[in-house]
Parts: C-alpha cells; sequence; structure tokens
C-alpha cells in the first residue's frame, strides 16, 4: 500500500502492468441499504473485447467503505470526500494508460466499447476527447431513446465547439481522453457535485478536435438516488449550470459576443425561467424570459412563456 498525505493506494496482484487504457471510476456509497451497483459495472468492464486496461476505483471518502468482491485486478484509491470531480482528478494522477477512460459506478459498458474507441484514437490521433451513444436504463430495462446524433443534431463524426458549448452532449461514462490532453487542462472542478465535467469537456474543446461513435456503447443507469435527479428536484440544475458557463466565459472573455454564445445564453434565460414558471415564481420567470429574448428574440415558445408569466398561468 501506498501513501501520499491522506491519500491510500492500494494496487491488486493482476493490475495490467503496461495498461493502454485506464478506466477511472469515483465511488462514493451514504449508506448501508444504498443499493450498490458497482459490480455491474465492473463485470462490464471485465467482459471487454479490449484487455490492456487498469481499472482505478477511487472511494471518495464512503462513510461505507468501498470493497468490491474481487479486487485483485483493482487500484484502488481511498481519499477523503472531494466529490465526483476530485475523485476522477486523483485517479487519473495513479492512472498509469495513455489513454483514460471515465466510468460512473452506477453505469455500464457493452463488450466492444473500449476496442472500438482505441482503435479510434489510433486512427485520428488528433483527438483531444471521444465519446459514444449510450441508452438509458432502470430497474425496468431500457428506455426508448433517439439516437444520439438526432438528438444532438450532429452531421459528421466530430461535435464542434459550438454545439458541445450549447449544451452538455457529452455523457461522462462514455468519454475517453488522451492523457497528454488531459494534462494540459486543470482537471474537473473538484467542488461541483454536477456539471464537473463539462468545464472539462470545453477546455478540452479548446485545444482541439472532439470525436464520437455513433453506436451506443454506454449503458446509462436512471435511478433517483443519482446526484443529476437530486439536484433536478431540489431546482438547483439551472443555478449549477450557469456557474460553469460563466467560470468558462471568465477565461475566454473574447467569445461573450460570439453568436453561439449568445443562443446558449438565450436557451439557458429560457429554461431557467420555465422553472420559475413551474413554481409559480412569475417576476423571476417574466425577468428570464425577457432576458432570454434580448439574446435571440425569434424563439416563438420564450414568447409564449412569457405571456403565461405575465398573465400568472399555472404550468404542469
Amino acid at each position: 500500500m501506498d501513501e501520499i498525505g491522506e491519500v491510500r493506494v492500494v494496487r491488486g496482484s493482476r493490475v495490467h502492468g503496461h495498461p493502454r487504457v485506464s478506466v477511472v471510476i469515483p465511488a462514493y456509497r451514504a449508506r448501508a441499504e444504498s443499493p450498490d451497483y458497482l459490480e455491474e459495472t465492473l463485470a462490464s468492464i471485465r467482459a471487454q473485447t479490449f484487455d490492456a486496461y487498469e481499472i482505478v476505483i477511487v472511494d471518495d471518502g464512503s462513510p461505507v467503505r468501498i470493497a468490491p468482491a474481487d479486487a485483485s485486478d483493482v487500484v484502488l484509491v481511498r481519499q477523503p470526500n472531494t466529490g465526483p470531480g476530485g475523485a476522477r482528478n486523483i485517479g487519473s494522477v495513479f492512472a498509469r494508460g495513455e489513454l483514460i477512460a471515465f466510468l460512473d459506478a452506477d453505469d455500464r459498458w457493452r463488450p466492444t466499447k473500449l476496442a472500438q474507441q482505441v482503435a479510434l484514437h489510433d486512427r485520428r490521433p488528433e483527438l483531444v476527447l471521444t465519446a459514444t451513444d449510450f441508452v438509458p436504463f432502470d430497474e425496468h430495462g431500457f428506455r426508448e431513446h433517439a439516437p444520439w446524433r438526432a438528438r444532438n443534431k450532429l452531421r459528421s463524426a466530430e461535435v464542434t465547439f459550438e454545439r458541445l458549448f450549447f449544451e452538455n452532449c457529452i455523457p461522462c461514462s462514455s468519454t475517453m481522453i488522451p492523457r497528454a490532453a488531459l494534462m494540459k487542462t486543470p482537471g474537473m472542478n473538484r467542488h461541483r457535485r454536477l456539471g464537473e465535467d463539462y468545464g472539462l469537456w470545453l477546455r478540452l474543446a479548446m485545444l482541439g478536435t472532439v470525436g464520437y461513435l455513433d453506436e451506443p456503447l454506454m449503458e446509462r443507469r436512471v435511478h433517483d438516488e443519482s446526484l443529476f435527479q437530486q439536484q433536478t428536484r431540489s431546482g438547483e440544475i439551472e443555478a449549477r449550470e450557469r456557474e460553469i458557463y460563466d467560470e468558462f466565459l471568465a477565461e475566454h472573455p473574447e467569445l461573450r459576443e460570439r453568436p453561439f454564445v449568445r443562443e446558449t445564453m438565450a436557451r439557458l434565460d429560457h429554461e431557467d425561467g420555465w422553472a420559475r414558471l413551474r413554481r409559480c415564481e412569475y417576476a423571476d420567470a417574466r425577468r428570464l424570459m425577457v432576458r432570454s429574448l434580448r439574446h435571440n428574440p425569434l424563439r416563438p415558445k420564450v414568447w409564449v412563456d412569457l405571456a403565461r408569466a405575465v398573465l400568472r398561468m399555472r404550468v404542469g
């Protein structure tokens, strides 16, 4: 076991000696009765057709210690709680692969995910980030889901910076990043509990090309205990998203007046205004709808929702 400050690292006896890919998994269990999906996640990695990988699990200060049933092929990192962004950052520090693949502890991969993504990076070494399509599932099975290309209006095997800036269309558990590109960024925001990955995607996209595979190679679990679901219920999600944009534009003020930035701000204000309208916060809803229209007055839905806010109409 290695110790660096409060961080403890245990390498299993069967960890790959020279991995091409490091799979980094942040893991946290709040209580003993919490569902433990990690074993399914690990099984999906071990079923990969590509085997030159190592698994790096970061126990992010869990009250219930993370303890895989078989840790012989795992690098287990234990640290005080920092949140998922900080956990992925520290996992990347101890990772030895030239490619970093992030996977959440409740998601799963399909068997050819790593093989196809590594091959894509080999064909196109200029890529600084890649992602794949995905399918959502819950305890009842897979859900209906439109293909990623259609859902995000993509026209090629690349994600333009403008499209990525409009909204976070890259699910974290589908990603792969060359270590060299990742080391040119500050990593993920360790203070955020939602959207901590999005700032990294934007910074990587400023460095080079973002590619994607138009095939559902990741399975995203949908459940009530996820951070996304928790913050959606609490009404925090719009504020957290705005903070990410504010932080990024403070680093790149030259982008503020670009048309794609104004279009994004129009979307953000409208979505925030709609959330306020649903909560019957009519004055704030009116203010945000008006601000959205200042960014882009040619969005009919915003005019309709502004009228609803003016008339103090309840919406479902």
